[in-house]
């Protein structure tokens, strides 16, 4: 499950919590697609929570959105308490043009506070 949010200025913020769809993950595409032509450059809070199954038909639509879409995002606060994802996230932030950090669950007040300076 994906609950995703933007607000007026361009800051995107999504949780996971659960398996993720072809169908859900589609919607959220299109959705942060949208707010890339609304804002052009995002600022974006990804909060896992919980990470269940993951369509396998999502994997490679991902990667190719991400290689190209990446450019749009200024800055990026992973939230999670799962320390493999908080470990890939730092391998990928050094290879990736958004500025990304990753925070703690309970440190999402803080997350906030970084993806709005």
């Amino acid at each position: 499950m994906i609950d995703y949010r933007t607000d007026s200025h361009g800051i995107v913020e999504f949780t996971i919590d659960g398996p993720i769809t072809k169908p859900e993950y589609d919607r959220i595409v299109a959705e942060i697609d949208a707010a890339i032509e609304r804002f052009g450059k995002l600022r974006m809070i990804e909060i896992v929570k919980d990470i269940g199954a993951i369509d396998s038909a999502i994997w490679w639509p991902d990667l190719k959105w991400a290689a190209t879409h990446m450019k749009h995002i200024a800055r990026c606060a992973v939230v999670t308490d799962k320390g493999w994802i908080g470990a890939i996230t730092r391998a990928a932030a050094a290879v990736l043009p958004a500025e990304i950090r990753v925070f703690s669950l309970p440190d999402v007040a803080e997350a906030r506070a970084w993806v709005r300076e």
